[in-house]
């Protein structure tokens, strides 16, 4: 249950306190020494002294409680609580842009993602990629790194080796306590255009124990903002949101006609999952898979009303976690990507 018996103000504060002044130190200890070197992971190690405490900091920031890994109740809290005590290499995989594309070749998708045009494992490797005029670079671990790419002259080209490196200084996993994150390989892939952002329109269903629950749905992308709001799979207005998201994008006048072919491949790849977060795109009547997303959020924000928390809390079976454990490994085994040991 929520640790409301414990200060979470005062913890928060002091480990907020402590993360800023290692910043501080970090920073100049390394500039003092001449290190290029990533100071987010200086002042991340320097700040917390276990996996526990980060995943807690980054919970607390967001709720008047402190989580319960002994006893946990909200989904918030369940779904922290897979990252310290359910080592599941498919979440892994599957969190990766490139490995997922394994995942969906295994569980053989009816919706594929966007084509791939070439990956690489270094910032270098860009400059002797074959690549179209246009495409989207990501990182295959990251979030909010990507780029929309339309000029193919080699100082663009130069200048996009640079934003890798950039990147791969950055790790994602630490920057909400999101350990299934930890230990993927650094790489980077270019994939094709679907379309401009603002004419995309997103669906991200959110799913517990392989049913979908409810989904978001997001359009009129901006690089400012995104008009979404929460639907129930029967398109009707959910009765609760995430504190701080109130609705904002109406339902759209015509149901899209692939809505129950992705309210099915949800399905079928959640499967294998306690919780996962499946998304789509669709433009002019084409859909594509975007991601599987295992913290939507950090697996931070709090629903309204309350109970909600609890209600989806009921849902995920945490009795059943040894069993989706073994599932994962064996389904990892076949698909097989490597990983490097966690850093």
């Amino acid at each position: 249950m929520p640790r409301h018996d414990l200060e979470r103000d005062a913890y928060f504060r002091r480990l907020e306190r402590r993360f800023r002044w290692s910043w501080r130190f970090c920073k100049v200890q390394m500039r003092l020494a001449g290190d290029k070197g990533s100071l987010q992971a200086a002042a991340y190690d320097r700040t917390f002294r276990s996996d526990e405490e980060a995943v807690s900091y980054h919970y607390a920031a967001r709720n008047d409680h402190l989580p319960d890994f002994e006893d946990p109740a909200w989904v918030n809290e369940k779904i922290r609580w897979q990252f310290l005590n359910h080592p599941n290499p498919l979440m892994q995989i599957a969190a990766d842009k490139i490995g997922v594309r394994d995942y969906l070749t295994y569980k053989n998708a009816q919706i594929q993602a966007p084509e791939l045009f070439a990956v690489g494992s270094t910032p270098e490797s860009l400059l002797v990629a074959d690549l179209p005029e246009r495409y989207v670079m990501k990182s295959a671990s990251g979030w909010a790194q990507n780029r929309f790419v339309d000029d193919p002259s080699p100082e663009a080209r130069r200048a996009l080796v640079s934003t890798l490196a950039e990147w791969e200084l950055w790790d994602h996993w630490r920057f909400l306590g999101e350990l299934h994150y930890r230990g993927l390989p650094k790489r980077w892939l270019a994939e094709e255009v679907v379309g401009a952002p603002q004419r995309i329109n997103e669906y991200k269903f959110y799913c517990l124990m392989g049913e979908p629950q409810f989904f978001m749905y997001m359009t009129d992308r901006t690089d400012t903002g995104v008009r979404c709001s929460l639907f129930d799979t029967e398109w009707r207005p959910t009765p609760f949101h995430w504190t701080g998201h109130p609705a904002s994008a109406e339902r759209p006048e015509r149901v899209p006609a692939a809505f129950e072919k992705m309210l099915a491949e949800a399905r079928r790849l959640s499967e294998d999952f306690m919780h996962v977060r499946v998304d789509f795109l669709e433009i002019d009547g084409r859909v594509y898979f975007s991601e599987l997303t295992f913290s939507g959020g950090g697996a931070r924000n709090p629903f309204l009303p309350r109970m909600q928390n609890e209600v989806f809390g009921e849902m995920m079976d945490l009795s059943r976690a040894s069993e989706y454990c073994d599932r994962g490994r064996a389904i990892f085994s076949t698909i097989a990507m490597p990983l490097p040991a966690a850093a």
